[in-house]
């Protein structure tokens, strides 16, 4: 646990200086903190955190096995679109139950503003989710199992650190549900191929939003849009239980060989 528990720091620490280290030059040369250069220069600074996060997982605490977590020894085309449909249904319903819930959204300004610049799209839709699949699924959950845990103790204490991280009400529920899904399908697979696309989407989804209703985006209700929170309800009801079931059938199949598997030494996880 310790080097979990290291690797989870990291991320936080690398994370936080992010405002710093743009806030101090930007005020020093008298930049608006909501103007476009401010924004793109906070994308470049998270990029920048994200890759030294990745480099520090892996070259320095070894939690993560690369370029090994991209091969797809595992791949089954038909299973890995279930995975996919499961992870869709659930990114659906959660986004209903997210606005139903109505937790505080405490990033809204700076998510309208990173998605109109092409370093925060390419930071927050693409560089972030793979850098946090390596970090929580590979390094976190992946290094757990790797060292005798089990599949499940190594996705819950994934999950739950992965939630955690996000510091935003509106978020962390939401991404201890995703980082479980998430879970199992690297669990399952072996490599964050797949989960990093299924990551990517769900990010993108919010960049293509806001993109396409500007400053209007959260003054839309997706709940009224499909008719009111009593079908918005049998939608979540139905999102959840179809992702249940179809994720249950992707991690019970034997098509896709189980990776979980310890090895002569009764000790170590394969991948």
């Amino acid at each position: 646990m310790k080097k979990v528990l290291l690797t989870v720091l990291t991320f936080c620490i690398l994370q936080a200086l992010v405002g710093v280290v743009v806030a101090i030059p930007m005020a020093i040369m008298g930049i608006n903190p909501t103007s476009p250069t401010w924004f793109t220069m906070m994308a470049l600074v998270i990029i920048i955190a994200d890759i030294i996060t990745f480099l520090i997982c892996w070259k320095a605490l070894k939690v993560i096995e690369f370029p090994e977590t991209f091969l797809c020894k595992n791949f089954s085309l038909k299973w890995s679109l279930i995975a996919f449909v499961s992870a869709v249904m659930c990114i659906f319903a959660g986004d209903l139950l997210s606005e139903i819930m109505n937790l505080p959204n405490m990033i809204e300004d700076m998510m309208l503003g990173l998605a109109r610049s092409f370093w925060g799209i390419l930071g927050v839709a693409i560089i972030g989710p793979i850098v946090e699949e390596l970090v929580f699924r590979e390094g976190i959950c992946g290094h757990l199992m790797r060292n005798g845990s089990s599949p499940w103790r190594a996705i819950w204490i994934s999950s739950i650190l992965f939630g955690i991280i996000h510091f935003n009400p509106a978020q962390v529920p939401f991404a201890m549900l995703m980082g479980v899904i998430l879970g199992v399908i690297y669990a399952k697979t072996g490599n964050i191929v797949l989960t990093s696309i299924i990551h990517i989407l769900n990010n993108s989804i919010a960049i293509i939003e806001i993109n396409a209703l500007g400053d209007k985006v959260f003054d839309f209700s997706m709940v009224e849009w499909i008719g009111g929170k009593v079908v918005a309800g049998v939608c979540i009801i139905v999102g959840f239980a179809g992702c249940a079931y179809l994720l249950t059938k992707f991690w019970d199949n034997k098509e896709v060989k189980e990776v979980t598997e310890v090895d002569e030494t009764g000790d170590n996880y394969q991948r």
